[in-house]
Parts: C-alpha cells; sequence; structure tokens
C-alpha cells in the first residue's frame, strides 16, 4: 500500500466562486514559501486511522459584528458532517477545544497557536469566516496543517446565503483533494424515487444538501427504477396499467410488457429488461424506434444489468439455477458464469467505479459486496431493517442504500467496508428508495452548470 501524497510549491489560492448556477471566476494563485504536504492517509486502506481535524464556529470577518446561527455554527457542522461521512476524518468535539484567541487564523496565518491544536490531538484544523450583507454571503475557509505549522489550503466563495451548504460541500472536495489526491462526492447527483405504491415519483439531490427537486411525477401509474449515465442522462420505468414504458431523456425508448431495471453503459448505451411470453432477458436498446438487441437469450428471469467499469463485463440477475443469483457475462451476451453461491436471494448488483468489487442486496433485507472472480464476500449491513438498492459513489469509497431501519424508508450511506452507516438527507421527510448515485464527478456537473449558465446547477 503506498500513501498518497501531494507534493511540490505550496500555493495560497483564491477563488472567486459566483452565486451557484451562474459562471465562475478565475483562480488566482499567490506562491508560498514552497515545501510538501505531509502524508495524511492510505485510501486503500479500509481501516486506516482517521484523520482527528477541528472546526471551530466560523466568524465574522469583521471584528465586533455578529452572524446567524445558520452561518456561524451549521455550515462548520456541515462541514465536520461531509468530512465525517468519508469515513477518513474525526471531527473533534467543540467542547474539548482550548484555543485562547477565536479569530486567530481568520487574516493572519501567523497568529494561530498550534502548540493549542496539538494538545487536543487535532491534525488538521479549519478556519472560516464570512461577511453577510443582504442576498450576498461571502464565506472564507483556510485549512491549516497542525504539525507542520503552516496554512495549506484557502478558498473564499460568494453568493446567496441559500447556497452556504454548496460552498461547504465544494471546500469538503478541496479537502479530500489535496488529503487523497482524489476528487470528493460532495455536489455528484443522486436520483431516488419517493411517494406511495401507486403515485411514485422520481426525484434528484446533490449530495451534501436536503432539497430534491423532481424528476417525473403525475399521470397514471407509478415511475420507478431510476439510472443515470455519466454524461447526465436519467432513465426509468414508467408503468401505466399493464403498459410499460422504459423511458430516457424524456422519450419513450419502448413500451409494451414489463419494462424492467433499466442501466447505462460506461459509453451511454441503454441496456433494460424485458418480459416475453415465457422469459425475462436484457436488451441493449438504439433509441425511440429502433429495434432493441438481445444480450441475453435464457429462460427463466434475466434482470438487473449493471457493467463493468471498462464496459467489458456485466453482473446481473438470474433464476436459472433454480433461484435469484448474479452471473457475470460478456456485455455482448454468450456464456454466463455464476458469482454469488451463498443465500437465497441474491439481487440489486452494482459495479464499482474503480472495477474491484460488487455490492447487492441479500435475501431482500441486508447489504453485501464480493469481487468480480467470487472471492471476499462481506456483509456489510446487519439486520437494522430492510436494507436495498445499494449503489456506489462516483470514487468507490462509499455506498448509498435504502434502509427501514428507522421505520421508514430512508437513503442511507456508508464507507465501502460499512462503517459510518448514516442518513444521506435526515431533514428530507418524503420516502427514499431505489438510489441510484451518479458515476459523474462533481467537476462534471460544475462544468455542465458553467455550460448551461442555468440556476441551481453544480
Amino acid at each position: 500500500m503506498t500513501f498518497k501524497r501531494v507534493t511540490g510549491m505550496m500555493v495560497w489560492v483564491l477563488i472567486m466562486v459566483a452565486a451557484i448556477g451562474t459562471a465562475y471566476g478565475q483562480n488566482e494563485t499567490v506562491p508560498s514559501d514552497g515545501g510538501t504536504v505531509r502524508a495524511y492517509i492510505d485510501i486503500n486502506q479500509p481501516f486506516a486511522k482517521k484523520i482527528p481535524i477541528a472546526i471551530p464556529d466560523f466568524l465574522p470577518i469583521q471584528a465586533g459584528s455578529s452572524g446567524p446561527g445558520e452561518v456561524t455554527i451549521q455550515l462548520p457542522k456541515r462541514l465536520g458532517g461531509n468530512l465525517d461521512m468519508t469515513g477518513l476524518f474525526i471531527a473533534l468535539d467543540k467542547r474539548v477545544f482550548l484555543e485562547s484567541n477565536p479569530r486567530a487564523g481568520l487574516a493572519n496565518e501567523a497568529a494561530v497557536k498550534y502548540d493549542e491544536w496539538q494538545a487536543i490531538g487535532s491534525e488538521l484544523l479549519v478556519k472560516g469566516a464570512f461577511s453577510l450583507s443582504g442576498d450576498q454571503l461571502v464565506l472564507e475557509m483556510r485549512l491549516f496543517d497542525v504539525f507542520s505549522n503552516k496554512m495549506v489550503l484557502g478558498r473564499r466563495y460568494s453568493g446567496s446565503p441559500k447556497d452556504g451548504r454548496r460552498m461547504i460541500n465544494r471546500f469538503t472536495n478541496e479537502i479530500l483533494k489535496l488529503v487523497t489526491g482524489e476528487p470528493g462526492i460532495f455536489g455528484t447527483k443522486m436520483v431516488f424515487v419517493t411517494g406511495s405504491k401507486a403515485n411514485k415519483s422520481i426525484m434528484i439531490t446533490e449530495v451534501g444538501t436536503d432539497e430534491a427537486k423532481g424528476v417525473a411525477s403525475g399521470g397514471n401509474g407509478p415511475y420507478t427504477q431510476p439510472t443515470m449515465s455519466n454524461g447526465g442522462d436519467i432513465a426509468y420505468v414508467h408503468r401505466e396499467g399493464t403498459i410499460w414504458q422504459l423511458i430516457s431523456g424524456g422519450q419513450v425508448i419502448s413500451q409494451g410488457p414489463l419494462h424492467v431495471s433499466p442501466a447505462f453503459t460506461p459509453g451511454g448505451g441503454l441496456m433494460a429488461a424485458v418480459s416475453g411470453k415465457h422469459d425475462t432477458n436484457i436488451f441493449m436498446f438504439q433509441g425511440p424506434g429502433g429495434k432493441p438487441i438481445p444480450i441475453t437469450k435464457h429462460w427463466g428471469i434475466n434482470i438487473s444489468p449493471a457493467v463493468s467499469p471498462d464496459g467489458g463485463q456485466m453482473v446481473f440477475v438470474s433464476d436459472r439455477g433454480g433461484g435469484p443469483q448474479l452471473y457475470i457475462s460478456s456485455v455482448g451476451g454468450g456464456s454466463a458464469r455464476r458469482l454469488t453461491v451463498e443465500g437465497k436471494e441474491n439481487t440489486d448488483p452494482d459495479w464499482s467505479p474503480r472495477g474491484d468489487r460488487i455490492v447487492f442486496c441479500g435475501d431482500s433485507k441486508d447489504i453485501f459486496s464480493i469481487n468480480p472472480d467470487g472471492s471476499d464476500l462481506q456483509q456489510l449491513t446487519y439486520g437494522q431493517g430492510r436494507n436495498t438498492r445499494p449503489t456506489w459513489s462516483p470514487d468507490g469509497r462509499m455506498i448509498a442504500f435504502s434502509s427501514t431501519r428507522n421505520g421508514r424508508n430512508q437513503i442511507f450511506v456508508m464507507t465501502a467496508n460499512g462503517e459510518r452507516q448514516q442518513p444521506l438527507m435526515p431533514d428530507y421527510k418524503g420516502d427514499q428508495q431505489q438510489p441510484y448515485w451518479c458515476n459523474a464527478d462533481v467537476d462534471f456537473w460544475e462544468k455542465k452548470a458553467v455550460a448551461a449558465g442555468s440556476g441551481g446547477g453544480g
């Protein structure tokens, strides 16, 4: 195992970010004294030591002024929650802080008394300052390496106060990129299903917020089983009576008997299972009016394809062995080998973006993961309600799933090894089922928002 290390010129980076959904400002870099950021964490070791990080309340840039609790208390709490969710950090309790000057580091880096933070075991420190005038929030955040006695990251964001959480998501990702060398997942998109059995709708949320917007609803019958392509297209199933519709990009791609479990290939191709008279098989669809190409040609039920990140293989569910189990075959079809041998019923597979693991639901109640060669089966949840429909984060380090452990359907997230299981949107009151986490990284969504120049992006 090797540690991710960030080396080279240390810089103070100042980024002016306009309100969410509008064009972003240009980066400005000012060189510091140079050096190397010490190696923080081995991201390939699931049980590696977590990094203690201190995040005091944010303070007004102008001394003597005050601000609402949403900015001073809730935004740093959100930052700590984001970092804790990744399983890589431990946000220290504010009650153990020993800081003698709360404003140290807000403007003058040299004023930070690093020994006060070392004394409580903190390895990293975040300082935040803000100004709030009418509908304009300016938020400055700085990250300090407590043991190296220097600032290693700084950002300034400006926008509407309602975009404070998105600013926090951006800074979380900056920290993760610095510490792990890989992009963060906050600000990526997740689709899910909400509503009653007969009136289900599809929603989309930005990971790191508690808000969601409608994608598909209304009409007769439920909208279910959403999925997303790496290019941001959304596909789902709509049922009206006995007629099933496969919809992608707002267009009906196919309709008729049972259509289920749509899935995109890494290249943007769309697959789904369709029922015939005596069997259900997986097809590749060519767009509206195009003739679907059969991928599986086997009796019984063959559904729920999930394609490997290189686009060469797929894992799917089949009952050809007597009960629902996972099988792997070429995306082009042909012979398939059985992947799972334990458990009576294994469903809902999803292939990690890293290519090394497949996650699935066992016996309709718990989440498991396994290597694509069938080795190293791991159970990740243990009988806390019904846990279904697991889906990987874009970086392959986290898993989202639907759980009833709190008495209702909620989306939960956990690390890839089952740690840090917690609700993704604890303040969202609606039903939350069938999540799918888009494998486009946050930079994709930011660029898409800039190109579109539309509100609500990012």
